[in-house]
């Protein structure tokens, strides 16, 4: 036999091989690529930053805002770095079907993921998103990388997806496939998520939020994917220096350096006390919009008096649009919520207080200790003293109030809800709002005795 024979022979068996796979592997459903359209075309170059500071709103921006619209206001301007007032009025137009927002938003092919996710069913389960990037020959494993929970560092890690298992007793000899599938919290293909377990997203098999993209169209269009990114980036960091620049020359650069000191502060406070953060986050908004109080009285020092704004909601806005680009995201939406808070007070509406954060199992860490102090062998002996940790927030509470493991736990849980209002709501918390109440029936009750003591002296000089 020749050499090109054998040649021959070998490429006809690989070709065999692939359509015997392809042929009977149940979930991978051969896709062709020549249909393939994406989702969005690559924008047109966006133009310079106006005077103003307007942002051009992108279809990835509107698509975005559309499927978050649920979600409070200013987690939605943390989401978007923009300010309250821009974010309230786009989504004003997204929700009204007759709007040119409206439409240039659905007539590209996106659908409402509310009820997309109805029809699409459950979320595919990430063990079979790691078998078919295991099995799918025309993936690459280590193009993929997998983010998992640790519990010794307590917070998510990634790994790629050709490591070598070196820490879990497993059979699997690669790390990704050892991890327990509960931990597995998204699934990555190079820069961009392709399975997320909270946000609901599968881009493999197309289910749920995936909108009907799977990991075929994913790669294809990738590249295209990668210049939005990087030109969204790009924009976002051009507008930061928009917005900072527009607000240094309203303040001046005294005025500037002090907001940016007061800004800092927060942030370090932020880092090594997350538990007063609500209460900081107050201070900040009263000393900021102090600072523009200032600048409106005397704008000797201002570059652009014009500029100035005229009232305290107009203050706000912009303070809004400086915080939203702050780089900790955890961060942003409380003060964000704060300065919400401050405009609906200044406009004499009811404050809507941010719903309390509903205790979800996975994002906390219960341990159980040896109790101590009164109750007998039944406390002393047993482990009934709950400890409960809440991952996102760090708060921390203890309960031993009873020698019931169960009713302890009831207990911690609802000591922690608290705290969490208290984190999420400062003022307007369930906890402020008993001790506001007391402490003015109590000046009340004192005002009333002060009252009948002066006029019962009035009737003894009578």
């Amino acid at each position: 036999m020749t050499i090109s024979s054998r040649l021959n022979f070998l490429v006809s068996l690989v070709i065999l091989r692939f359509r015997c796979y392809v042929a009977f592997c149940p979930r991978l459903p051969y896709r062709p690529l020549l249909n393939f359209r994406p989702i969005f075309s690559i924008s047109e170059e966006r133009p310079e930053a106006m005077a103003n500071i307007y942002s051009e709103w992108s279809l990835e921006d509107d698509l975005l805002l559309f499927n978050n619209r649920r979600k409070p206001l200013p987690e939605l301007a943390s989401m978007l770095g923009r300010g309250l007032q821009g974010v309230n009025s786009r989504l004003a137009k997204l929700n009204d079907v007759s709007s040119p927002t409206y439409n240039r938003l659905f007539a590209n092919g996106v659908t409402d993921d509310e009820e997309e996710s109805g029809k699409a069913g459950k979320l595919v389960p990430v063990k079979e998103v790691l078998r078919r990037i295991k099995w799918d020959g025309t993936l690459l494993e280590k193009d993929f990388s997998v983010l998992y929970y640790d519990r010794v560092e307590d917070e998510v890690l990634e790994s790629k997806m050709d490591e070598e298992n070196n820490s879990i007793e497993s059979q699997e000899s690669l790390f990704a496939y050892a991890i327990p599938e509960h931990r597995i919290e998204g699934v990555k293909y190079k820069e961009r998520v392709v399975w997320d377990k909270e946000e609901r997203i599968d881009r493999v098999f197309g289910s749920m939020m995936g909108q009907g993209e799977t990991i075929d169209q994913v790669v294809f269009g990738y590249d295209e994917w990668k210049q939005r990114k990087d030109a969204a980036e790009k924009w976002n960091r051009e507008r930061q220096r928009n917005v900072t620049n527009r607000i240094q020359q309203i303040l001046g650069d005294e005025k500037f350096n002090v907001l940016k000191q007061l800004s800092n502060n927060l942030q370090e406070q932020h880092k090594e006390q997350s538990e007063n953060t609500r209460r900081d986050a107050t201070a900040y908004v009263e000393a900021t919009l102090k600072i523009f109080q200032e600048i409106r009285l005397d704008p000797t020092n201002s570059s652009e008096p014009a500029s100035i704004p005229q009232t305290d909601c107009d203050a706000l806005e912009s303070i809004s649009e400086l915080v939203a680009l702050l780089p900790d995201s955890t961060l942003r939406p409380i003060i964000l919520q704060e300065i919400s808070n401050t405009i609906e007070r200044m406009d004499g509406k009811k404050v809507s207080k941010m719903e309390v954060v509903e205790l979800n199992e996975d994002d906390l860490a219960e341990t159980f200790v040896r109790g101590s102090g009164a109750g007998g062998q039944k406390v002393n002996k047993t482990s009934n003293r709950v400890v409960l940790l809440h991952k996102p927030t760090q708060l921390r509470v203890e309960c031993q109030d009873t020698r019931s493991l169960q009713q302890n736990r009831k207990i911690a849980r609802k000591r922690l809800r608290l705290k969490l209002d208290e984190l999420i709501n400062g003022k307007e918390s369930k906890i402020s709002t008993q001790a506001r109440k007391k402490s003015e029936k109590k000046a009340k009750a004192k005002a009333r005795n002060k009252s009948r003591q002066k006029k019962k002296k009035e009737g003894n000089r009578e």
